[in-house]
């Protein structure tokens, strides 16, 4: 893993303690906007003030539990990042259906089944990567920012599709310290330039009267410790809502592939594909933690994709920033006021952090998508993707009369988007070559011919840009050498094999063996008889990821690796 740039500290690195501790507060309330969902659950079920408090404040060990499980270094469990958890939206859906079946113990039973089935997802989850290729993982990262900056905006605007002109000011001029600081400001000031913005917020928001006084003075008004009440808690189950929660739980493992796949783009220079092991154990991470969440009787719990950028934005992916995270989660759990402080939190400054935070997901989500080279098929796919998003966004109402059970899946927009983008990827696979073969006459090359056959086919197959250029390089310095050591009555048989991940090149052809070096010719070398084919031995070697010249049956064969 290679540390980019841009990044202050790596995954790997301690930032100092009082650093660490200020980054953590900024993640924390990335969390609280979150709070919306169990909020308007409690509301449905009609739950009292206090016994909504208590399910909020043991909800905050759920979390702190799940942003440890995540950043554990090693292990089957965690995505090994700094990836905290928040309460998910997909669970709104079915747990709405669940609460008018049952309550709220129906859906905190339900909830622990979720979880199961998330971990059940999670032990077959590798063997899908191939119906999970690079763009589409893009196309939902891309889609993850897209439905943040929905939801910031849905945040804004009233019943009546006005925003109020407080509101608009407390957002702009909280985003503007954000953009502010994180463009032009440099060491703290970018690191807590999220946190910075949220503090200038509530107090235009206090100033303005967009936050009530009456809702400060009742947070200051509450005891300083308190255990949070367990009265609430009860669990019941349903076995006709098993299905509507396991296509929760495939929901939020497609969310958490997009995510993880965001924080590996984020922390390595490197990256190339995504890194199924951590995908894996991240998935598995917030099974363990909606089992923990239902067990506690609380909303269930998915990795934050607000919190991915945050992480784009402040520059800091260290896992020790974890510790933090959980120990102030712990400590909103016994200190009502600071819970109380996260729940009065302006509509406005929620906006402002939302958006801030979607811009950084969703420009990492076109440049995944944009590393691929798109043929008619990817094109397709990530356009239908968009257009499904857009459908469901703008017509909510479009699958109404959708059945219960699929419900969850029509009627969130980057659930049924990602689901149309991997249905289609399965389709599309039909007609897909995975070994294709030229042959080419060394005595009348027709390299512009060569040149369409590569780009076609390792375009279709979704190769990467770089890969593409150095597989056409390679293969077009190999046929101009190789026809000057190949008998030219015989043609030349160029095969390209791909396996998902690595393009395979075969070149046989009968005459003289090609050398391959791994050091460069010297000049006296080069201006020999053989010096042009001692220096396409070497670049030839330098460019494929492996190379070697070998003879069978009569035949030599160039064998070329390009790994993706």
């Amino acid at each position: 893993m290679k540390k980019p740039a841009d990044l202050l500290y790596g995954v790997d690195e301690s930032p100092p303690l009082s650093d660490a501790i200020i980054v953590a507060l900024q993640h924390v309330l990335a969390i609280a906007v979150n709070l919306v969902y169990p909020l308007l659950m409690t509301r449905q079920a009609g739950l009292s003030t206090e016994a909504t408090a208590d399910i909020l404040r043991i909800g905050m060990v759920a979390l702190a539990v799940g942003v440890l499980l995540q950043a554990i270094p090693r292990g089957p469990i965690g995505s090994h990042y700094l990836a905290p958890m928040v309460y998910g939206s997909p669970y709104l859906a079915p747990g709405l259906l669940a609460i008018d079946m049952g309550g709220m113990p129906l859906f905190w039973g339900m909830t622990i089944v979720a979880g199961v089935a998330t971990l059940l997802f999670a032990s077959v989850w590798e063997r899908l990567r191939t119906f999970i290729p690079p763009e589409t993982a893009g196309l939902v990262v891309l889609l993850v920012g897209a439905t943040i900056g929905v939801a910031a905006l849905r945040l804004l605007h009233q019943n009546d599709g006005s925003i109020a002109t407080g509101d608009a000011w407390v957002t702009l001029l909280a985003l503007a310290v954000m953009i502010a600081l994180n463009v032009w400001g440099k060491g703290r000031l970018r690191l807590f330039s999220v946190l910075i913005g949220i503090v200038v917020g509530y107090a235009v928001a206090a100033a303005s009267g967009v936050l009530e006084a009456d809702k400060m003075r009742l947070v200051a008004g509450l005891p300083l410790l308190a255990l949070p009440g367990v009265g609430h808690m009860a669990l019941s189950f349903d076995a006709t809502l098993i299905i509507p929660f396991a296509v929760t739980a495939l929901t939020m493992s497609m969310i958490t592939t997009a995510i993880v796949t965001t924080y590996q783009r984020i922390t390595d220079a490197d990256w190339v594909r995504p890194d199924m092991r951590s995908i894996t154990g991240g998935i598995r991470g917030d099974g363990v933690s909606t089992v923990l969440a239902g067990l506690l009787c609380t909303f269930g719990v998915v990795m934050g994709p607000a919190n991915a950028g945050l992480v784009a934005a402040t520059g800091v992916a260290s896992r020790v920033i974890a510790y933090p995270i959980a120990a102030i989660l712990l400590l909103a759990a016994v200190v009502p006021a600071f819970a109380g402080l996260l729940t009065i939190m302006p509509a406005s400054v929620m906006a402002a952090g939302l958006l801030f935070s979607a811009a950084f997901i969703m420009i990492n989500g076109v440049q995944i998508i944009s590393s691929r080279v798109l043929d008619a098929r990817r094109t397709i796919v990530i356009g239908a993707g968009i257009l499904t998003f857009l459908l469901v966004a703008i017509f909510p109402a479009t699958f109404a009369h959708a059945p219960p059970w699929l419900q969850s899946v029509v009627s969130s927009p980057l659930v049924l988007a990602t689901v149309v983008a991997l249905g289609l990827n399965l389709v599309f696979r039909i007609g897909i070559k995975r070994t294709v073969e030229m042959e080419i006459d060394p005595a009348a090359l027709e390299l512009q011919e060569l040149e369409n056959f590569v780009e076609r086919n390792a375009g279709g197959w979704g190769a990467r840009r770089d890969v593409i250029g150095r597989v056409k390089f390679t293969i077009m310095q190999a046929v101009e050498t190789l026809a000057t050591l190949s008998d030219r009555t015989r043609p030349m048989r160029l095969t390209m094999t791909y396996d998902e991940f690595d393009i395979e090149v075969r070149l046989a052809y009968q005459g003289a063996l090609l050398e391959l070096r791994e050091r460069a010719p010297s000049a006296d070398e080069i201006i020999e008889e053989s010096g042009d084919r001692l220096l396409a031995g070497f670049l030839i070697g330098r460019q494929a990821d492996r190379a070697k010249s070998t003879t069978k049956d009569g035949l030599c064969i160039l064998h070329l690796h390009f790994r993706q």
